[in-house]
């Protein structure tokens, strides 16, 4: 197991709040055998790796964000309100000290993250940085055995306003029927609390799960503002009448028949090598690709303003043909066609794809495959390195791969670290 949360009672001494002196505790949280409670003692350099807290305040978190810690998705350009709160067991404390540890879904497993951290006006600092996947059985398996161990362990003192409300919480968290489920987990994808919604906003989340199409759903609901799910729905038919009218075959289906299937590692070196292999096809070697409007390699694009800031674009089912936000540049509108080019090679059954903002396992794929599509690291890396590993160079090879500077320098940075692991 590599997630795992270690702790034995301790008996504080007298105090008012019998909850938090009931549940008073040595804690230990161990990420792949690294203790992330782990702190130094800024008066005297101590070091252990436990940290003394009441468990109802973990357990506390753990129950009023159930729901988002495995359903909310990050962004990668702006998060919702409250979604650091959601999702970091430091605002657990509540005037105690945790660990800047933060949990967050990227499709099928839990990016978990802990940063070192000195917090204000304390003595102690935590000293552990850690940065990985824990499968999500794994983690949902801790949390509820940690949240049961509390609420046994303050059940007679149900007279207690938080002990009864953490009690009749985690009761119907844990007998909700498939209906209940299937909304808690699409509501939680909106950034909005199943438990606490309003009316018109539950029936508008219920009617874009029961009137989308179940592969694209999901993702399409966590980057949806709830307020705005009407406008999407319409957005998303629009595209797919667009998309109807483009075909089902052409080359890129070819193509995508004869390619390896991904190998179980992250998904941004799926990605790599997925664009490498396409490449590879194509017989384009070092030269820049341009996509055709016409011919067996057409890719018909359109765009289209969408509803929200996080939705780019729409992939059709059977061909990598997209519908994207509108983009002022032809890098930044090349970069999206690219992804939608790697999302359509991802998978083998023709099902629609949408792309977004997100820091999801399908989006970081289709980001490292358009980025390694346009602009082969390696090749980038030979250019810029014979050339003197100039910032002029940088923007020439922007230029003629039509890609974004930055794109360029995250290509050679990516490739440099390679080299330097290897």
């Amino acid at each position: 197991m590599s997630f795992h949360v270690n702790y034995n009672w301790v008996d504080p001494g007298p105090s008012p709040d019998t909850v938090m002196r009931r549940t008073m505790a040595r804690l230990s949280i161990e990420i792949s055998g690294t203790a992330v409670t782990a702190i130094r003692d800024l008066r005297n350099g101590r070091y252990r790796k436990q940290i003394i807290v009441p468990l109802f305040l973990v357990a506390d978190w753990i129950v009023d964000n159930w729901w988002y810690l495995f359903n909310e998705p990050a962004d990668t350009q702006e998060q919702r309100p409250g979604f650091e709160e959601r999702h970091t067991l430091a605002y657990a404390g509540s005037g105690y000290l945790l660990p800047r540890l933060t949990f967050v879904p990227t499709s099928e497993q839990i990016h978990v993250k802990a940063e070192r951290w000195e917090p204000f006006h304390s003595s102690i600092a935590f000293v552990e940085d850690v940065e990985t996947r824990v499968e999500v059985e794994e983690l949902r398996s801790e949390f509820q055995r940690l949240v049961d161990v509390v609420i046994k362990r303050i059940h007679d003192l149900r007279d207690d306003t938080d002990v009864r409300r953490i009690s009749d919480s985690w009761a119907a968290i844990n007998n909700l029927d498939p209906e209940e489920l299937a909304f808690s987990r699409a509501a939680a994808m909106c950034g909005i609390d199943p438990f606490d919604v309003d009316d018109r906003i539950a029936e508008a989340i219920t009617t874009f799960w029961n009137e989308t199409d179940p592969s694209i759903r999901e993702e399409a609901l966590a980057a949806a503002d709830a307020g705005l799910l009407s406008q999407l729905g319409d957005w998303l038919g629009k595209a797919v009448d667009d998309l109807s009218s483009t075909g089902t075959e052409n080359r890129w289906n070819e193509i995508r028949d004869t390619v390896p299937d991904l190998r179980p590692q992250e998904p941004w070196k799926q990605g790599r090598e997925l664009a490498r292999s396409v490449r590879s096809n194509l017989g384009i070697g070092q030269n820049p690709f341009r996509f055709e409007t016409e011919g067996p390699l057409a890719l018909f694009h359109s765009e289209h303003g969408t509803p929200n800031r996080r939705i780019e674009g729409l992939v059709a089912s059977a061909t990598p043909a997209c519908v994207t936000a509108p983009r002022r540049y032809s890098s930044s509108r090349r970069f999206l066609m690219a992804r939608a080019l790697g999302n359509f090679m991802s998978h083998r059954e023709s099902r629609f794809g949408i792309l977004d903002s997100l820091h999801t396992d399908r989006q970081a794929r289709s980001r490292a495959f358009a980025a390694e599509f346009l602009a082969p690291a390696e090749t980038l890396y030979d250019r810029w390195t014979s050339s003197g590993s100039s910032g002029e160079t940088i923007e020439e090879l922007s230029q003629e791969f039509d890609v974004s500077s930055l794109v360029v320098m995250h290509q050679i940075d990516n490739y440099k670290r390679g080299i330097a692991s290897a």
